[in-house]
């Protein structure tokens, strides 16, 4: 198992709590979560080949590696994202798995992420991540997850998707709006409140903005999302074959392709 060092969580700290405030906070804004994971973890099955070795990208505090590792026993699971305060939770949720998981601090703006590696693997998955890419960067990702997934193997991701036509996206972005009133329970933390405990609760003071805190600002992220015809059309100029929409509901999709 192989851990970023770069931040501790302090001696008795009460992680299972904030692991639970965290997903509380994402079902918030994420349209039918649990039902999104149980789908993309069920939709690795369709691989060619058995799925071995996975990796995350963008994997937060280990809320998909778990299920992922969970309903596939023989896997090992690579986590990788660019936030050291989440990380850790990560480390505490998965520390039973052992050697099954590894957990890396890498941007993904990057090519060196791919070093930390210990060679290709059979599938990438990420939820709710890569929309804070742009375009190019997102591109860019996409060129060289062809090459890091085996022959036969293939990504799948669960994010926010758009629109070309602004009439249809403000009609998906009200009927969103509408749904995650009616689903979440609007208890717990929204966004900026959970980050304002979580670092006080981490004794970490001065860095209230955790965009910038940190993605060192990171700006031109598509936080509505791109059209799934432009991720085809990626993928595809990239080496991947057979592009597919799996499911979606309005503003967001699960949508993949084959290597």
């Amino acid at each position: 198992m192989t851990i970023s060092e770069s931040f501790r969580l302090p001696n008795g700290f009460r992680w299972q709590d904030w692991i639970e405030r965290w997903d509380k906070m994402q079902e918030r804004y994420i349209v039918r979560r649990s039902e999104r994971i149980d789908l993309l973890i069920h939709l690795i099955g369709t691989a060619r080949y058995p799925v071995k070795q996975v990796l995350d990208l963008g994997c937060g505090t280990g809320s998909l590696m778990q299920p992922f590792l969970d309903a596939y026993p023989e896997s090992e699971v690579y986590g990788i994202d660019f936030d050291p305060l989440l990380l850790p939770l990560a480390q505490a949720r998965l520390r039973s798995y052992g050697s099954r998981i590894a957990i890396l601090l890498a941007d993904l703006r990057s090519s060196d992420w791919r070093s930390q590696l210990p060679g290709a693997v059979d599938a990438v998955i990420s939820a709710t991540a890569l929309h804070w890419l742009t375009e190019k960067q997102l591109s860019d990702l996409y060129r060289r997850l062809a090459n890091v997934i085996r022959p036969g193997g293939l990504f799948i991701n669960a994010d926010h998707v758009a629109s070309r036509n602004p009439d249809i996206q403000k009609f998906w972005e009200h009927r969103r709006e509408q749904r995650l009133r009616l689903e979440a329970t609007q208890t717990g933390d929204d966004w900026d409140g959970f980050w304002v405990e979580y670092l006080k609760a981490l004794g970490v003071s001065g860095l209230l903005h955790a965009d910038e805190r940190v993605l060192g600002g990171w700006e031109g992220g598509i936080e509505k999302g791109l059209p799934l015809e432009w991720h085809f059309s990626e993928l595809i100029a990239s080496g991947f074959s057979h592009p597919e929409c799996f499911w979606r509901c309005d503003c967001d999709a699960i949508y993949g392709a084959f290597r």
